[in-house]
């Protein structure tokens, strides 16, 4: 659906950065999960400014925080409240919805499927909310049970589904993600996330790239795979290390960026960064080699250059998005709600560029975050852009991210991303500013 253009034009008399603080209406701050305020002593004379470190003393009165970071809470929030509401009783999410027609919309993916889940556990995590813990276990459990212990290795679990239907390789990825992501995973769950990480364990090969289709051949009819399918399934391998460690699995990501690294030099992309970022930012955290923190630098340093940073008359609403890659080069065209997968890689950059006490590219890629997700709040249903649809339907729209400024279309993987990146940023990044 293409937004009308009195809406479009609503939007930017707005200035198109602020339409989500309508969301300020019935949020409780009593209710609000604990942020924490600045606490940064100045240096010393003769030492040099450091990146600040994690702030102490919780509030939870959101009139304390400043615009944006309240802005991009309540924008969380709603995101998280929508995931909730498009989790069934069965525990799969609503795909999406055609605003347009009033209906939902057709097709299903078990991939954003499991990282819808992911979403609404990272965002139960942060609100300590256990109705939304419960849910987002309810459709873990689902997906689960389209997965199989391998026949040939009783320690290993794959989906049930073939590798041209539903990629192998990320379905495990992203389920030990969400399983991880959980604020208490029951034992079951992690025993089934260890089969999960064996699976992915399998797939290495001695060059340190992962095996995402059955042979050379298919991999070759599905080029876009390398950017998505490894990086998913080495990040949700890291975040297993926290609650199963074992020193495979470090080793495993480490030989794998002997790989990546030259490769994405050679294939830049932007859909790579933010998985295998995510994924380098939790084994450098972990091992503190630099070969991982390089590899983000290079990355993010290279994504921020694609960003629309200036505010330009005639394309307000471009601001803080992200621009196409194709062919090699920047393409100059309407950003999309694609831009939440770059603000979470950018989350996990600021995490490296703090720990390793780089100010200079901590506050280069907190700026940049803090752009896009201004951006990603004007592509949310609000009650402020959502007042011609019918009463009953409001609640269907509220809280969800759009495709673009020009598509009014919703689904799930746009909310995963959107407040993935969000949670990321309130919990590692706008309480140290």
């Amino acid at each position: 659906m293409r937004i009308k253009a009195w809406l479009a034009s609503l939007l930017i008399l707005a200035g198109g950065v602020f339409l989500a603080m309508s969301l300020t209406r019935g949020q409780d701050p009593t209710n609000a999960p604990s942020l924490t305020v600045p606490k940064t002593p100045a240096p010393a004379a003769g030492q040099r400014a450091s990146v600040p470190a994690q702030a102490e003393r919780p509030i939870r009165d959101l009139s304390k925080l400043p615009p944006l970071q309240k802005q991009v809470y309540l924008s969380a929030l709603a995101g998280t409240g929508w995931l909730h509401r498009a989790n069934g009783p069965d525990g799969r999410f609503v795909y999406g919805y055609v605003p347009a027609l009033k209906t939902p919309m057709e097709g299903d993916h078990f991939l954003r499927q499991a990282g819808a889940a992911a979403a609404l556990a990272r965002a139960a995590r942060f609100t300590g909310d256990p109705h939304h813990a419960a849910r987002a276990t309810q459709a873990i459990v689902a997906l689960l049970g389209d997965t199989v212990i391998d026949g040939q290795d009783s320690q290993a679990r794959h989906s049930v589904f073939p590798n041209a239907t539903v990629n192998r390789l990320a379905a495990a990825g992203l389920l030990v993600l969400a399983i991880h992501e959980l604020p208490a995973p029951e034992k079951d769950l992690l025993e089934k996330s260890e089969q999960l990480c064996n699976s992915i364990r399998q797939k290495q090969r001695a060059d340190g790239s992962l095996s995402f289709a059955d042979d050379s051949k298919a991999e070759a009819d599905d080029p876009d795979g390398v950017n998505y399918y490894p990086g998913e399934a080495l990040y949700g391998l890291m975040r297993s290390q926290q609650r199963q460690p074992a020193a495979w699995k470090t080793d495993l990501v480490r030989k794998s960026l002997g790989y990546y690294r030259p490769w994405w030099r050679q294939h830049k992309s932007m859909a790579l960064v933010p998985w295998q970022t995510a994924a380098c930012t939790e084994a450098y955290l972990l091992t503190k080699e630099q070969a991982f923190a390089d590899f983000v630098y290079e990355m993010n340093d290279w994504l921020c250059g694609l960003q629309y940073e200036r505010l330009e008359p005639r394309q307000v609403l471009w601001y803080g998005g992200f621009m196409a890659w194709s062919d090699g080069k920047a393409v100059e065209s309407a950003p999309q709600v694609s831009s939440a997968s770059y603000a979470e890689g950018l989350a996990e950059a600021c995490r490296v560029a703090r720990e390793a006490g780089d100010l200079t590219r901590y506050r280069r890629y907190s700026d940049a975050l803090e752009r896009c997700l201004q951006f990603l709040t004007t592509l949310q249903y609000t009650e402020a852009n959502t007042q011609h649809f019918a009463d009953w339907y409001r609640p269907m729209l509220l809280g969800a991210f759009h495709a673009s400024h020009q598509d009014g279309n919703l689904r799930i993987d746009y909310a995963q991303h959107a407040v993935c990146a969000m949670v990321q940023y309130l919990t590692y990044v706008a309480r140290v500013q």
